[in-house]
């Protein structure tokens, strides 16, 4: 008997609703029950990737009509269908980003179709993407806001991105923008400054909020309007909006945040010349992160003063953030620290007795140079872990093992290396044992290699030195191509098929591998993870596919 047909339609549409949109559609073949259930799903998810594909686009800006007419179609049907029954449209996620340019003449009039019926049927959660458009002078390329989007009463979520023209003359009709508590715009065109602002300001409940690279006319060109690819967001000025609680800001060259309430910045700067972001009010601020702030140097001043500003501050992010050479991190509050791809960094002491997570990512110097600073810890927690990130280069072993001299060994949870370069020569593996441990008894390995040719190359020697040091209790590989014949051999080594590769003889310890009792393999990628997964099965599936995300060991010694 089948049970699950018989279940409440709102849990069958619940259980949709956690399906991709591909294999949802699919259960109308499973039986009347489940085509019924999918006909009344109030959640309507379009891709046009499903429909149509790069390939399918042809060369003259024209598209190959029996596929854009099936999409029409099939959205058009599934609309009206819900629309006669009486039922809502709840949800209403629209993809075009195949289309070489956002909807115009017919298709416009199809899009503005779909999404009146969308805030008509009660529609709570619209996103829109279409194609970017940033760049062009060409005005019928934009797609214009439709003015029922603005008058929509019932939405809780709005998201436009791409090519979409909010113009300032929709903002002479009222807003019903009071049920929105995400807001999400990006690579968005406004047609003055003040837009936005007028826009957010009409969200009260508004919780999060998103500005990625939204943009404006630049009317100081001869050429008339026009759209460039420096007409960013020149500033931005959030206040007033109680219920806000986190921020992601993208490409706004000034911003002024004056919400006592706020408790989450996401920053990334868009210009050098200048610090454009000032949130001095958030009192309330726990979880701050910065991107891509070059100028002015973050100075060890600025880290002293964050934390007695912001009291109840846990976590900080810096990536690719130029600070000074040494700053000091001292909070009793912080339990996350994050730090990557900061050039100048060559000391960090850190006093947070109770942080619990302290991330590290390396910064590229140069092609083969790779500086990681000297990090020190005062005082650390228990439940502290460390992961690192960073890139090695054959010739540079010992400057990984000066890097771990001053990380407490008993924190460090994972280690991921990027091999650049390793010699097939017969020098490495002396080379190899004449170097100083990295770290040893860490958690979990994991390997960013390029392309691997070969079986053993001279990865073998390297991997042996490494495990032999660290006692991972898993390694992983990821970012490999055509990685088959090199995984195989590595299997084979922990499975003591390879023992003439030892390296017992060269130190008192011996190799990793023989106290090893249990390999235990998982292999994920973009469509799947299987946790228990066959090697036979995972070294098929690489063969097929040329690639991988990443297939880890898990051993038990």
């Amino acid at each position: 008997m089948d049970y699950l047909s018989g279940l409440p339609k709102h849990i069958l549409h619940d259980i949709l609703a956690k399906l991709p949109s591909k294999d949802a559609a699919k259960t109308i073949a499973l039986s009347k029950a489940w085509k019924d259930t999918w006909f009344s799903f109030p959640y309507l998810s379009v891709d046009c990737g499903d429909f149509i594909t790069k390939h399918d686009v042809p060369i003259k800006n024209s598209y190959r009509f029996s596929k854009i007419d099936i999409l029409i179609d099939y959205v058009t049907k599934r609309m009206l269908r819900l629309c006669d029954q009486g039922l809502a449209i709840k949800q209403f996620l629209l993809d075009l980003k195949y289309s070489l340019h956002p909807p115009h003449g017919s298709q416009s009039h199809d899009v503005d179709h779909w999404i009146q019926m969308a805030s008509e049927n009660g529609v709570e959660v619209l996103e829109l993407c279409l194609p970017i458009s940033i760049g062009s002078i060409k005005e019928d390329i934009w797609y214009d806001l439709p003015l029922c989007v603005i008058e929509a009463k019932s939405l809780t979520e709005l998201g436009l991105v791409g090519g979409i023209r909010v113009d300032k003359k929709n903002f002479n009709h009222s807003m019903k923008f009071s049920s929105v508590k995400l807001l999400s715009l990006g690579q968005v065109l406004f047609t003055h400054e003040g837009v936005i602002e007028h826009l957010i300001s009409h969200c009260p409940l508004i919780e999060h909020l998103i500005v990625d690279y939204c943009c404006v006319y630049n009317h100081l060109s001869t050429e008339g309007p026009r759209v460039e690819m420096n007409c960013f967001l020149k500033s931005l000025f959030l206040n007033g909006l109680q219920k806000l609680k986190e921020v992601e800001l993208r490409g706004i060259e000034e911003t002024h945040i004056d919400l006592p309430n706020l408790e989450n910045i996401w920053y990334s700067e868009s210009k050098s010349d200048g610090f454009g972001l000032n949130f001095d009010s958030c009192t309330k601020l726990r979880c701050l992160c910065i991107s891509y702030w070059s100028a002015p140097t973050i100075a060890d001043k600025w880290f002293l003063e964050l934390f007695s500003k912001y009291p109840l501050l846990e976590s900080l992010e810096l990536c690719d953030c130029s600070t000074s050479e040494k700053i000091n991190i001292i909070s009793s509050q912080l339990k996350v620290l994050k730090l990557q791809d900061c050039p100048n960094l060559i000391e960090v002491n850190i006093d947070a007795p109770n942080l619990l997570s302290f991330e590290y990512h390396g910064y590229k110097y140069r092609y083969y140079d790779y500086r990681n600073p000297v990090i020190y810890f005062s005082r650390d927690s228990n439940q502290l872990e460390v992961s690192v990130f960073t890139n090695l280069h054959f010739r540079e072993f010992y400057t990984l093992s000066k890097f771990f001299e001053n990380i407490p060994r008993k924190i460090l949870a994972s280690l991921s290396l990027f091999i650049d370069q390793l010699p097939n020569d017969r020098y490495l593996p002396a080379l190899l044992v004449s170097s100083t441990p990295p770290a040893p008894s860490i958690k979990h390995l994991e390997f960013i290699t390029p392309s691997v040719t070969n079986r053993e190359a001279p990865f073998g020697p390297l991997m042996n030195f490494l495990f032999s040091s660290c006692f991972p209790r898993a390694i992983s590989f990821r970012g490999c191509y055509r990685p088959y014949a090199f995984i195989e051999f590595f299997y084979e080594m922990l499975m003591g098929s390879r023992k003439g590769e030892c390296f017992c003889s060269s130190g008192d310890r011996k190799c990793w591998w023989h106290a090893l009792k249990i390999v235990r393999i998982s292999y994920s990628c973009s469509f799947m993870v299987d946790e228990n997964a066959d090697f036979k099965g995972v070294l098929d599936e690489l063969r097929r596919s040329g690639g991988m995300d990443s297939i880890t060991f898990s051993l038990e010694l």
